[in-house]
């Protein structure tokens, strides 16, 4: 997760490549002495600044770099994107708009191309290393920065390890422990803790929280030792967290009804969850921190549907589990998390499932202004249908809301609502939602769904909107539109409007004018008039 920078940890291109964005062009080259550099200059070709790279962080889907300047490393603008191989600027990778260009059109101020340059020791440092400790003197406002172990190792989960190593030198303590039942004391193993006190091993990290005395970790390191209460240390944020008297500054984190909507947020939806009441339900009754595919660790010995009818036995038949969900077993609506854990995460130019385990109910979805299962699936639909197929499934127990939703899509189909007149996350999430695999739509819908994503393409202010907009339109046009999907591969999210314009119509000239057609103007402008009105900027 953080290494020091080597020939052999850095992922991204350093022989000469460039990018171009907003005026300023940055190039990640190598000095005399094969130092990894970027250096950034203005349209103008005059340098502005260049930063010898000293640390990476992450190697999964993205790798960010640290420049050190005396004792504090910074996070710089630029990040190499490991599936696409190329370097993109961070607000590609963070939900950020594109910067406003100036008068000339032509460049940005630097506090805009900047924007992400974060400090690490105070912020990056918590969750990517071991044993964080910003060693801040508040007297001089210096940092000496330290952690036990670069990236995240072993005693991120099991605690302090000199005890265990001493201990476990002796062979017949080892063999003991082996061919026994019994737990070895001088480590914590968040196998052998309550499900509630394991989840909060992980919940450190994949839960942001709000520290009690934020000097004290600042001067002396996060106190938490896994197998501790983490409540004594912090508090989960929610959607009313205030902060310095401020009591909004987190709510556009959340939807309305409290579940997270941010990756980072896990924890939040495993407390919000029934099955968090179960003392035996933890992270690891779905994950496996040491096997499974890296990308989720998922159990591989719970494949699909097992990961919960190991639990929930009386669906795991396909018999059972076709009439529980009323679609075919073998569909992907009959995958338990399609409706129980929907996709409505949005990080790292992805949208991921919520962790929130619940019954889907779009009348009450709609009430707390958030996607529901059905039409996120089903996106030719209205939120109107969704709510109506599920009252006539169970009546007595899909009452219409008291509340009605602030705001109607009418007969447009909620995800092209969401498309047009949500916010950031929503847009995101409805980009996603469009180009997935278990997508349900009448084949006449196929030219308004191609119409609707290459809108986004030309009209999305976000680069993550229009990059997720970009995978699923490849997606939608697929194998009868090979060449067209093979173009908008190499488009890239943050290039200029006239770049974008024409790799589009590059990309569709092979469509017939039949195969695309766009929203009336007339509704694109009013409802991205209320999107204009839901601007929404993040924590990192």
């Amino acid at each position: 997760m953080t290494q020091e920078v080597t020939a052999a940890s850095v992922l991204g291109n350093f022989d000469g490549s460039s990018l171009d964005y907003m005026g300023v062009r940055a190039l990640m080259h190598r000095g005399p002495k094969g130092e990894f550099l970027m250096s950034f200059s203005a349209a103008s070709g005059q340098q502005r600044w260049q930063a010898r790279l000293e640390r990476s962080v992450g190697s999964h889907r993205y790798q960010q770099y640290l420049a050190r300047i005396d004792d504090v490393y910074f996070r710089l603008p630029i990040a190499w994107d490991v599936a696409q191989r190329r370097f993109i600027h961070m607000n590609g990778a963070f939900l950020t708009p594109d910067p406003d260009l100036d008068a000339n059109g032509g460049s940005v101020a630097r506090a805009d191309y900047d924007r992400h340059v974060t400090r690490w020791n105070d912020n990056c440092v918590f969750c990517h290393n071991v044993h964080p400790n910003p060693g801040l003197d508040p007297a001089t406002g210096k940092f000496d920065t330290h952690v036990a172990e670069l990236g995240v190792a072993c005693e991120a989960c099991h605690g302090p390890g000199d005890e265990h190593v001493s201990a476990n030198a002796n062979p017949l303590r080892r063999y003991a422990l082996h061919t026994s039942e019994l737990a070895d004391t001088s480590i914590r193993n968040p196998a052998r803790m309550s499900g509630g006190r394991s989840a909060q091993v992980c919940g450190r990290c994949h839960g942001q929280r709000m520290t009690k005395d934020i000097g004290r970790v600042h001067r002396e390191g996060d106190p938490f030792v896994p197998g501790d209460d983490l409540a004594q240390y912090s508090t989960p944020l929610a959607r009313d967290t205030r902060q310095n008297g401020q009591p909004d500054l987190f709510m556009k984190r959340f939807w309305s009804d409290g579940t997270p909507r941010l990756t980072a947020y896990e924890y939040q939806g495993y407390l919000q969850s029934p099955c968090a009441r179960d003392t035996t339900f933890s992270c690891e009754s779905c994950h496996a921190m040491h096997a499974g595919d890296p990308s989720g660790q998922l159990r591989p010995d719970r494949t699909g549907n097992a990961l919960c009818t190991g639990c929930h036995s009386a669906l795991a038949t396909q018999l059972a589990a076709t009439q529980h969900t009323r679609h075919t077993a073998q569909g992907s609506a009959a995958r338990c998390v399609s409706c129980h854990m929907p996709e409505l995460v949005y990080g790292l130019v992805s949208v991921h499932l919520s962790h929130r385990i619940e019954i889907p109910d779009p009348a009450r979805q709609s009430v707390a202004g958030r996607p529901d299962a059905c039409t996120l699936c089903h996106v030719d639909r209205t939120r109107g249908w969704a709510e109506t197929a599920l009252r006539s499934w169970q009546p007595a127990a899909r009452a219409a809301p008291e509340t009605q939703p602030a705001a109607q899509a009418g007969d447009l189909p909620e995800q092209a609502y969401r498309l047009l007149a949500g916010d950031p996350i929503e847009r995101a999430v409805a980009a996603h939602a469009l180009g997935q695999e278990q997508a349900q739509y009448a084949a006449a819908y196929a030219p308004q769904l191609i119409g609707l994503l290459s809108d986004v393409l030309l009209s999305e202010p976000y680069p993550a909107v229009r990059a997720i907009a970009n995978h699923s339109l490849r997606h939608v046009l697929g194998h009868a539109h090979a060449a067209a999907a093979l173009q908008l591969a190499s488009y890239s999210a943050t290039a200029s409007l006239d770049e974008r314009r024409a790799a589009l119509q590059a990309a569709l000239r092979s469509l017939d004018p039949g195969e695309i057609q766009l929203p009336e103007a007339s509704v694109r402008t009013r409802l991205r008039a209320l999107s204009q009105q839901t601007a929404i900027e993040i924590g990192e």
